[in-house]
């Protein structure tokens, strides 16, 4: 598998065919096609974000060129000049001026003011302090680089979460709209997102009639309908938005939802196997493995777990020592990494 090492993460980068949320711009802003994973780090970069510029000239800052940075490479400051946030991960600075600015503001600097956002009657206003608590719409933490605020309601949201409406059509549910509910209990479902098998909280998409609901999350960055070049599968593959029990042809693995599965042949894979690296470099083994959809048939015991590996499904193996092999969910623990 190819992998790349850029300026704007310490470790290498590998090719992933979807990104939903971004570490270099913090926007969550729906499926983007083509990015960057790191496996060590465990995230994920716009492949525009990964390639950033090391040195640009923006109007936000028109007296000197604005130069990439990371945190722990620049300790002065700690909070973007525009939006007022902390600084998480790459962000542009001016050496000259100790001016600084998140690659968010760079890219989309923030309204100051939503005068009819959709999620709510009232205009909010964006606040430009960090504040500690959730979203009232989604529920989630303030991890959004925008937040903004209802002073007539004192209620608070995400700006993703600002535009969302009360009503949607859904792309994974097309024959009938979902409302957004903001019950306690959940009538209408098993309490899971079907796309993604989370809880549900309080706040959450739903179609009554087809008992389908989904997790605010799922609605602002939805995976992808279909993967056609995919590194786990020939095939163009397909999201099959519904409780269904299967064994994935990954990392052999159940699951009881929305799986992505081949057409034209008896295929069937998680959503989070999907970008699984074809070869690595883990510390528990000398030599490099390889991905392979299936092993030769034989008794495999897992060289990490040493748990016994069905050779049927998905799994990796060394190419110089015949009997070593690992499960897909072994070899991504957080432990097995140089």
């Amino acid at each position: 598998m190819n992998r790349i090492k850029l300026p704007t993460h310490k470790h290498p980068l590998y090719p992933t065919p979807w990104v939903r949320s971004c570490n270099g711009c913090y926007r969550e802003n729906g499926c983007t096609k083509d990015g960057y994973r790191c496996y060590e780090c465990k995230i994920f970069f716009h492949k525009k974000c990964a390639e950033s510029s090391l040195e640009i000239n923006h109007p936000s800052h028109s007296e000197h060129p604005l130069h990439l940075s990371i945190p722990e490479k620049f300790s002065e400051s700690k909070n973007c000049k525009l939006c007022g946030e902390t600084l998480i991960y790459m962000f542009y600075h001016c050496p000259l001026c100790k001016f600084v600015v998140d690659t968010s503001c760079i890219k989309n600097p923030p309204p100051d003011v939503i005068d009819h956002p959709k999620a709510h009657e009232h205009s909010l206003v964006h606040l430009k302090h960090y504040y500690h608590g959730t979203c009232d719409f989604c529920e989630k933490k303030y991890c959004s680089r925008y937040l903004y605020k209802c002073f007539q309601c004192q209620l608070k949201f995400h700006f993703e979460c600002s535009n969302l409406p009360l009503e949607i059509t859904y792309p994974f549910h097309p024959k009938h709209p979902l409302k957004f509910l903001t019950r306690e209990e959940h009538h209408f479902s098993d309490g899971k997102c079907r796309i993604c098998g989370n809880e549900l909280g309080r706040r959450f998409y739903n179609c009554s009639i087809c008992k389908f609901s989904v997790d605010v999350a799922c609605v602002k960055n939805p995976p992808p309908l279909t993967i056609l070049f995919s590194k786990a599968h020939d095939h163009q593959i397909s999201l099959m938005p519904r409780i269904v029990s299967f064994n994935c042809d990954a990392c052999g693995l159940a699951g009881d939802r929305s799986p992505y599965s081949c057409q034209q042949c008896d295929f069937m894979i998680h959503q989070s196997c999907i970008d699984l690296p074809e070869i690595i470099n883990i510390n528990r083994h000398d030599h490099r493995l390889s991905r392979r959809p299936h092993l030769n048939p034989g008794s495999w015991v897992c060289g990490i777990c040493h748990k016994k590996v069905d050779w049927s499904y998905g799994a990796y193996s060394c190419s110089i020592c015949p009997n070593y092999a690992i499960h897909s969910n072994c070899a991504i623990r957080d432990d097995v990494w140089d």
